[in-house]
């Protein structure tokens, strides 16, 4: 079978690169004595997606921790809905004072509103600070016919438009990656749009699906049990809590692809708010007791401050521009 390269592996390779530069480092003595600019306000950490999924685990954890790095409380607001836009357009149209901010990722902020019509814009947010990345891991369940990425793709071959996935929403996370897999192994699979990863793995655990690729925060817990089996992973080498799970590469599909997760602030912030921000969340992500929450979910950190991650998302969306709309 001759399978097909697409130009998002482009992209992923360029996310895997990006590192923390050492000049954005500042002391916490430092940064803490200074007068903020933030409002005298709690912070409103806006969730996308629906609870159960990758983001609100993630944000869970930030919201638990946060007011010590960044001296003001966090409330944690899931507000699921059109795969991600109506938390977008909330906190695009509040006020841009840091008060509200986004936990965006690479659909809701670069791919989306690229290509459809969407009540926010890619303009409409400033980049804060990346959090992380994560590849999607394929999976199904024990039952299924398939148990290795290459018996899916063969058993969706011989029966077209058997194998039904759980799905996020159109050009979400699992969206793309089995959009990818569907180019590079040239067959055709069914994907239900659940609108997050709770629901879609719930619908897979229950028999109403066959397979999803989702973050490992959402599925480890399920492959540790067993109740999941790993058929491959969406990135440049293998997960080190998942050793025995091959990469999507070493199957003989190129499908590489990392979902970052970010903190989005409505365009016309002040720089200076964006960069106590982006300080407060670097010291978070720098503390032991925060690094053991996150790594009960089987996640880490990858971060960026906010020169960096304006640099890096300008090039994804450029990436993304050109791989669905050649331009």
């Amino acid at each position: 079978m001759n399978h097909k390269t697409l130009p998002l592996t482009l992209l992923s390779a360029s996310l895997a690169a990006a590192s923390l530069t050492a000049a954005s480092l500042t002391a916490a003595s430092t940064v803490l004595a200074q007068e903020s600019h933030l409002p005298d306000e709690p912070i409103r950490f806006v969730t996308p997606y629906p609870a159960g999924g990758s983001h609100s685990l993630h944000a869970g954890i930030i919201t638990a921790v946060g007011e010590e790095f960044l001296g003001r409380s966090l409330i944690s607001v899931i507000r699921g809905g059109g795969g991600g836009a109506v938390a977008a357009a909330e906190v695009a149209g509040s006020t841009p004072d840091g008060t509200m901010l986004l936990f965006g990722d690479p659909t809701i902020n670069s791919l989306r509103p690229q290509v459809e019509d969407l009540p926010y814009e890619m303009d409409d947010f400033v980049p804060v600070a990346r959090i992380n990345y994560s590849p999607a891991i394929f999976v199904t369940t024990p039952e299924q016919p398939f148990q290795t990425i290459g018996e899916l793709v063969e058993h969706a071959g011989d029966h077209p438009d058997e194998v039904i996935y759980s799905s996020d929403n159109r050009n979400g996370f699992t969206y793309t990656v089995f959009e990818m897999l569907k180019g590079a192994a040239d067959v055709e699979m069914r994907g239900v749009e659940l609108g997050g990863g709770g629901p879609a793995v719930t619908q897979l655990l229950g028999g109403n699906t066959m397979a999803y690729a989702g973050a490992p925060s959402v599925v480890g817990e399920h492959l540790e049990a067993g109740t999941l089996t790993g058929l491959c992973v969406t990135d440049i080498e293998r997960q080190e809590a998942y050793p025995d799970i091959p990469t999507c590469q070493e199957e003989g599909y190129d499908v590489v692809f990392q979902f970052w997760r970010g903190v989005m602030a409505p365009a016309g912030t002040p720089d200076e708010v964006v960069a106590e921000l982006s300080d407060g969340f670097e010291r978070m992500t720098q503390n032991e007791g925060f690094l053991r929450l996150i790594s009960q979910i089987g996640s880490d950190i990858q971060f960026q401050g906010h020169e960096a991650f304006a640099e890096s998302l300008a090039a994804e969306q450029a990436a993304l521009r050109e791989a669905y709309l050649g331009e």
